[in-house]
């Protein structure tokens, strides 16, 4: 049986995405794929994998795979850029939220519906707790974005040295492989105790400073793709064009109107949380609704 490498060629050719069913290849995966734990959502996926270029994303029944510009180990800034922009990321979060609340129940036995019992009241529970929460932020912008900042940069911060290190330190035998990675590691984490005792409005400026610098980014990369034509950006000329107008807007926004742009994203924020929390709500009603409707027979 044939390995998924072989039947990505299309994807050299102007193709977008490369959809292959489970049973039509080797499984496992070779070891090259390599589990993404961070990725744009997009709607049905269980996992997603890595190769170079190649981004998969495993379904219940297929494999999809599409080539991104630039390899998010050999060059992050540019696959943030170009490959995830913050619009896309809004879009695509929203898409796989609507995708994920069209579907039906699982189809649970009359015994299985017994044993969830405690479940349907979590997820109701947890729904309410989503919904409140999400109508906090909308409702409070600049403490929960103020809030997030001070709990965040410096847990970035950390996480972020921790790469450096694993690549720096040898364990075993114990050694130093790279001083070049050590010193910056112990540097990023030097950012992050001081991140913890900085003043909110300095957090604040150094993520809208990051924010910007990305959304244009983005813009530039997006809007310069479309210049060349619907050949030179298979996954959507349109959906680029208004990825790259939107990026250059938000761009504006936080430059200009900092204040105005920290609402927005915060109220996108709550509506996703919102959007996360309604949808618990109903799957917890539903199940005990059907809970309700069966006999007790059956049981």
């Amino acid at each position: 049986m044939q390995q998924l490498e072989d039947l990505l060629s299309p994807l050299h050719d102007g193709v977008w995405e490369v959809v292959v069913r489970k049973n039509e290849v080797q499984t496992p995966l070779s070891e090259h794929w390599v589990r993404s734990r961070l990725n744009i959502p997009s709607p049905g996926t269980i996992a997603s994998y890595r190769h170079g270029q190649y981004h998969l994303h495993e379904t219940a029944t297929e494999f999809r795979v599409h080539l991104d510009r630039y390899d998010p180990r050999e060059h992050p800034i540019l696959h943030l850029a170009d490959d995830a922009p913050l619009v896309l990321m809004v879009i695509d979060t929203f898409a796989a939220l609507i995708s994920d609340s069209r579907k039906t129940l699982p189809s649970y036995t009359a015994t299985e519906l017994s044993e969830q019992a405690k479940t349907w009241r979590l997820i109701v529970l947890t729904g309410i707790v989503m919904l409140l929460l999400g109508t906090w932020i909308i409702t409070e912008p600049v403490i929960t974005f103020g809030s997030l900042l001070a709990l965040l940069v410096p847990a970035g911060f950390f996480l972020l040295s921790i790469p450096f290190f694993k690549n720096a330190i040898h364990l075993r035998p114990f050694g130093i492989q790279s001083a070049g990675r050590l010193v910056l590691g112990f540097g990023i984490v030097l950012l992050g105790i001081n991140a913890l005792f900085a003043e909110v409005l300095e957090l604040q400026s150094f993520v809208l400073l990051v924010l910007a610098a990305w959304t244009l980014a983005s813009a530039w990369f997006s809007l310069g793709r479309t210049l060349h034509g619907p050949k030179a950006v298979p996954e959507g000329f349109w959906l680029r064009l208004v990825v790259g107008i939107l990026s250059a807007m938000l761009a504006f926004l936080i430059l200009f109107l900092p204040e105005a742009a920290i609402e927005l994203l915060m109220l996108i924020l709550g509506a996703v949380v919102l959007a996360i929390g309604l949808s618990l709500l109903v799957e917890g009603i539903g199940l005990w609704m059907r809970m309700q409707r069966r006999r007790p027979s059956e049981v």
